[in-house]
């Protein structure tokens, strides 16, 4: 894996093998996942290559070998969407490692907002009821 300083994305070389992080829960719905980031709290909804690209991220499956099972198993056969594949694949890693979601990266730094109570004047919080849809 390499890190160009010029590069907002982190790239991955053909040997690396990625390894996705623990406690992430994953859900397949109809050609698409669904992982759910417990450390996080986060829902990441993935394409079907996406998905692949995430069960493939064992710690031992390298970058290339994730394109020749993806290849396979999407009967992906002309160059160019092979290319197409390999783009797809290393968008997907990207992504992952982006939102820490793989084994040494870091994770983002994430904010959380909690608006503070309105008090009314004797210190009781006003409980302000959600607009109507």
């Amino acid at each position: 894996m390499s890190d160009d300083p010029g590069d907002a994305a982190v790239t991955f070389a053909p040997d690396d093998r990625p390894a996705g992080i623990e406690d992430v829960e994953l859900a397949v719905f109809e050609g698409e996942a669904v992982l759910f980031d417990v450390q996080a709290s986060m829902v990441h909804l993935l394409n079907a290559v996406a998905g692949g690209t995430w069960l493939c991220c064992d710690g031992e499956t390298t970058v290339a070998a994730m394109i020749d099972e993806l290849a396979d198993t999407f009967s992906v056969t002309e160059p160019s969407d092979r290319t197409a594949l390999e783009t797809a694949v290393h968008d997907s890693l990207a992504r992952f490692a982006d939102e820490g979601l793989l084994a040494d990266h870091p994770r983002p730094a994430r904010l959380t907002f909690t608006p503070e109570p309105v008090l009314a004047d004797d210190g009781t919080e006003i409980v302000v009821a959600p607009p109507d849809p």
